[in-house]
């Protein structure tokens, strides 16, 4: 076994014996004890909830908290200390909440809390937190002098229950029907509460670009529309030149009643003709010289 102390990021090199199993005990110079090598290091956040806690990366296949209390406990032992874990947080082995789809369908169903950004961590990491500090100084001192030990035979076995057919045909067994219906119903109900808030919300707080607050009736159902013009509405478009809409007297007014404007009219149509002169002239030398000019072509 190759022995590590401790990673230069910091990380602890925490290795576990695995249990013996017949299959590595066919092979043939297989003197050294198998081990899985968990990275462990204290983490720091400014959330409270994340507080007291113990980054883990690299977690064995099906833990869960008991699995890690049991190893922690044995770790702490050994090395009189004693300290508690109370859960393991963000610990989503399959990825069952990597996406939100009630946030991607509504907004409608975000609860008060939600304001805040979702927390996740990379797969196959979490954290372990503890019931206090102290909690977390004795296993971190244990840890430490556990992760110095260089004869494999000492470490601390991870025992672990290995998942059976009927773990995974339960894992993928279709979801109760009855349950099904309950929960559907629960979340429509509350799906539409909020909605009926939130619409009663609206009808006294839209307010358009100019200021003004805009009445909805009562009997408006479809708002979607009224917050794709006002809500959702692009804030960079205040910044777009407005063209003023021509009106009837834009359109009846003569435009060459003075002797200057008849000049002008004059120039610019006589600049157009020659530029498309010269245009012309220029297509007709082009295709001189690739010898497709046939002026006696019929149309």
């Amino acid at each position: 076994m190759v022995h590590i102390d401790c990673m230069k990021n910091g990380f602890l090199v925490i290795p576990f014996k695995l249990p013996e199993l017949s299959e590595l005990s066919k092979r043939e110079n297989s003197k050294s004890i198998p081990c899985h090598y968990m990275f462990m290091k204290k983490h720091q956040s400014k959330q409270k909830e994340e507080s007291n806690c113990i980054f883990l990366v690299n977690i064995p296949l099906l833990t869960n908290v008991e699995s890690l209390k049991t190893v922690i406990k044995e770790i702490c032992t050994k090395y009189d200390e004693v300290s508690h874990v109370e859960d393991l947080l963000y610990n989503d082995e399959f990825g069952l909440n990597d996406v939100n789809l009630s946030s991607l369908t509504s907004d409608l169903m975000t609860t008060a809390d939600a304001s805040t950004e979702t927390r996740f961590t990379p797969r196959n990491t979490a954290l372990l937190k503890f019931v206090d500090q102290s909690s977390v100084d004795n296993c971190w001192n244990a840890l430490v002098k556990y992760s110095s030990i260089k004869d494999s035979s000492k470490l601390v076995e991870w025992n672990y229950n290995a998942p059976s057919v009927s773990t995974f045909i339960n894992f993928y067994k279709p979801i109760d029907l009855e349950y099904l219906k309950d929960d559907v119903h629960s979340h429509l109900a509350i799906f539409e509460q909020r909605e009926q808030e939130a619409q009663e919300e609206v009808q006294g707080t839209i307010v358009d670009e100019d200021g003004f607050t805009m009445v909805v009736g009562k009997n408006t159902k479809n708002l979607n529309s009224i917050r794709k013009k006002i809500l959702n509405k692009n804030p960079l478009t205040k910044h777009d030149s407005k063209v003023k809409p021509v009106t009837m007297a834009d359109k009846k007014a003569k435009k060459d009643f003075y002797r200057f404007q008849v000049r002008e009219r004059k120039k610019q149509e006589i600049n157009q003709l020659l530029n498309k002169f010269k245009e012309d002239q220029e297509r007709i030398k082009v295709m001189k010289a690739k010898k497709k000019f046939n002026p006696y072509r019929s149309a």
